[in-house]
């Protein structure tokens, strides 16, 4: 099943959110062995080069092994960079958000937990 992962922060412009949003799918690639694109979407006006879809990751082949990998490269992003929100969103519209308070140490397994049932795992 795929997932679209979306990531939001409110002090980031758009070059910057999508530089994270490359650099986040190679390290989930990398280090969890799950499957990533990066969408295409429309192009806004006056853009130049490929249409793409700001801040968005499509996930696919996630087991439960790799849920729990996914949400520690997650919480590496989150020391780095506690203003971001990810969203991740089932075909069937179900969401489930993160937030930098959400993974903090004492809340990771708690965390993985609640994704493991979010996901069927």
């Amino acid at each position: 099943m795929d997932t679209t992962l979306k990531i939001h922060s409110h002090d980031l412009d758009p070059e910057d959110l999508q530089r994270l949003t490359r650099e986040l799918s190679r390290t989930l690639k990398q280090e969890t062995g799950v499957n990533t694109t990066m969408p295409e979407g429309p192009a806004g006006p006056g853009a130049r080069g490929d249409p793409i879809t700001l801040g968005t990751i499509i996930i696919t082949a996630l087991s439960s092994g790799t849920v729990v990998a996914l949400f520690h490269v997650l919480k590496s992003y989150f020391e780095r960079k506690p203003t971001l929100e990810i969203e991740f969103q089932r075909p069937d519209g179900n969401t489930f958000k993160i937030r930098a308070e959400t993974l903090g140490q004492a809340q990771v397994d708690e965390t993985i937990r609640l994704a493991k049932d979010f996901w069927g795992l």
